[in-house]
């Protein structure tokens, strides 16, 4: 056994293993090489081209064999994904936005608990262009814990019901992928199902923006969850992921939102103004995050049902805000790349503290978006 290879937190458990298995993932080298050795020793799996990994179970004799092999990478459990939702008490958007951001001819993708059939998504016309159910396998949208409804809301609701509650992108089109349960919870295969279907059918639908309102505890510098985001990434759209609640230690910011590539987003305290108390910190082992801080107290948005909105706080309703505006300044300017998107947004903010572990680059400044102006420095 070659220990190097098995993350410490598999290491704990896998000497008790014994002959039970248990999910793990198995970062390559050379993927089709690993690919003929598993199904050379018949072990069922899950391929992940896009990410250069696999899943399957395994038990200690497994994992054993596993990290004998030269073209095994890293190999390390499977961690539980969970939205980044805190329990309290909020209000809604009104004050944030200006009616200015729009995202029209753009899709944001939503990896989330699904989505209800609300009527600021359906109307003047549904814009639920496409919905797919990992967990249930159901053919028609729904949500059966309101997580994913209230995300979307926040980004992409019309205001049909009530202007009040217009979205930030109200005119985007949207998929949503159900890949976290009614608990909000979510195996690392499942999100990695999702994330491969947005890699192999980004074109298609012309998805420009994926919203990843959840989080996992990093794994090690080969999570799947991470270079799976980084390979969305790397394929030319842009991702907004969750800097998580589990602040305010350091060193707190969950996967994938530790990525450096992607946009991570934080929780402001609007009423406050300071870095809400939950919002996650850095630095991670790649350098400094999040990246910025949104609004994440206080929000209201969405409801799966009566009555049609609802109150929700962390840094999931925070990532919306922010993936909502991507999709605008990718409507408003299409040659714009992901990277230059990123920059743009950044140099947008406005700094509280400067602590860049806390806040990133500050607070998303949406006085700065009404009048937004591109720069020479980040054209495409």
């Amino acid at each position: 056994m070659n220990l190097s290879k098995i993350s410490k937190r598999l290491l704990n458990s896998v000497s008790a293993l014994g002959l039970n298995k248990q999910k793990i993932f198995v970062s390559t080298n050379n993927f089709f090489n690993t690919k003929l050795f598993l199904e050379k020793y018949k072990y069922k799996y899950c391929a992940y081209r896009f990410a250069n990994c696999f899943c399957l179970l395994a038990d200690f004799f497994d994992i054993s064999i596993l990290s004998d092999n030269e073209d095994v990478k890293y190999i390390f459990d499977s961690p539980i994904v969970k939205f980044c939702k805190e329990e309290n008490k909020f209000v809604n958007l009104h004050n944030l936005t200006n009616g200015k951001f729009l995202g029209q001819n753009q899709t944001i993708c939503f990896i989330d608990t699904g989505i209800y059939p609300h009527l600021d998504f359906i109307l003047p016309k549904n814009r639920i262009i496409k919905f797919i159910d990992l967990v249930n396998h159901r053919l028609t949208p729904y949500d059966d814990n309101g997580h994913g409804t209230f995300v979307a809301g926040v980004a992409c609701s019309a205001g049909v019901v009530n202007k009040s509650n217009i979205g930030f992108s109200p005119r985007a089109n949207m998929i949503v992928i159900k890949a976290l349960n009614s608990e909000g919870n979510s195996d690392s295969n499942l999100i990695l199902d999702a994330m491969q279907w947005v890699y192999e059918n980004c074109k298609v639908y012309n998805i420009s923006v994926v919203c990843m309102s959840f989080g996992a505890d990093f794994a090690s510098k080969f999570d799947p969850l991470s270079h799976g985001a980084e390979a969305l990434w790397k394929r030319g759209i842009t991702i907004v992921a969750a800097a998580g609640n589990s602040g305010p230690n350091e060193q707190t910011i969950k996967s994938p939102g530790n990525n450096p590539y992607i946009i991570t987003v934080g929780g402001l305290d609007k009423q406050n103004l300071a870095v809400a108390p939950f919002s996650s910190r850095g630095p991670t082992m790649y350098g400094h995050k999040p990246d910025l801080i949104a609004p994440a107290v206080n929000l209201t948005s969405c409801n799966n049902g009566l009555p049609f909105y609802c109150e929700m706080s962390g840094t999931s309703v925070a990532t919306p805000i922010v993936a909502g505006i991507c999709a605008d300044v990718k409507s408003r300017y299409p040659k714009l790349n992901n990277i230059a998107i990123k920059k743009l947004i950044l140099s947008n903010c406005t700094k509280l503290t400067g602590n860049v572990d806390n806040e990133g680059a500050g607070y998303i400044n949406f006085g700065k978006f009404s009048d937004i102006k591109v720069p020479n420095s980040v054209q495409f």
